[in-house]
């Protein structure tokens, strides 16, 4: 029975760690997740507008916060991220927009988007 047992918790041991994906490939992840969401916000305005005189040449993103979650907090979010787009020429707005890793999917989810006054505090 003891044997059993100390069997089985070896193998949910080796299914959690064998899960767990490292820190570099989620960091990794996020950049073609962040270029595709730009592309599509670029061409969901030209789409709106009829033209692109109101964007930037070339359109950008910042990433503001980029924190790993440890312990019992990554269970279910392994990762989060805070991002600044910024499309606009004229205009002194941008989109934040945050997003999390979700552990299980094992892929980036946005989850919050909001328009905000103010440019970029990089020049």
């Amino acid at each position: 029975m003891m044997k059993r047992l100390l069997i089985v918790l070896l193998a949910l041991m080796a299914l959690v760690v064998g899960c767990s994906e490292p820190t570099d490939r989620i960091e990794h992840k996020l950049t073609p997740y962040l270029q595709e969401d730009l592309k599509f916000m670029v061409a969901e305005n030209i789409r709106a507008n009829g033209n692109k005189d109101a964007l930037m040449a070339e359109p950008y993103y910042r990433v503001k916060d980029f924190r790993l979650f440890e312990g019992a907090a990554s269970r279910i979010y392994a990762a989060y991220a805070e991002v600044d787009f910024f499309i606009y020429k004229d205009v002194a707005m941008h989109e934040k927009r945050k997003y999390r890793y979700d552990v299980h999917t094992r892929q980036w989810d946005r989850y919050s988007k909001e328009l905000k006054h103010g440019r970029d505090s990089i020049p």
